[in-house]
């Protein structure tokens, strides 16, 4: 049902967490294929934990890999994003709900805001038809693109 397309992180315990985190969601059939956006050197540590994953690496920005997915709904994720079990429940459900949701505008993912704050944290992810992210450049930034992709979407909050 989803393609994630991610990028390595300096920290390969980052993106290790989240190509886990993503395990249940590919087990339940909601993950169909991971992209992860290499990064201009190569990173021996990158390719090994790809290839443990089953994630596909992909050179070049956001639009290269958006072209590249297996399915029409793409999850644009921030390395830092964690979607526990609960959290891959509840995109499940929204996504198969297509009437209670309207995702011409996506769909941003956010961590909880901080205690005693009312306005929601940046987004952490977003998700987007490919029609809608196709318009981006190759070389886009993966979180320039997610904060421009999520502006007016519906948020879901989830683990941070």
């Amino acid at each position: 049902m989803l393609s994630v397309i991610t990028r390595s992180d300096d920290d390969a315990a980052v993106l290790a967490a989240l190509l886990s985190d993503l395990v249940p969601g590919a087990v339940s059939g909601l993950v169909r294929d991971v992209l992860v956006l290499e990064p201009d050197r190569e990173d021996p540590h990158l390719n090994s934990l790809c290839e443990a994953a089953g994630a596909v690496r992909v050179r070049g920005g956001p639009g290269v890999a958006v072209r590249e997915a297996r399915s029409d709904l793409i999850l644009l994720a921030a390395p830092g994003l964690r979607l526990d079990v609960f959290a891959l429940d509840r995109l499940g459900r929204e996504l198969a709900s297509p009437t209670d949701l309207d995702l011409s505008r996506g769909l941003g993912l956010t961590a909880p805001a901080p205690l005693g704050l009312g306005f929601l944290s940046r987004p952490l992810g977003v998700v987007r038809q490919r029609a809608q992210l196709l318009g981006y450049p190759a070389g886009a930034g993966l979180e320039a693109v997610i904060a421009r992709a999520a502006k007016g979407a519906p948020r879901l909050r989830v683990a941070g």
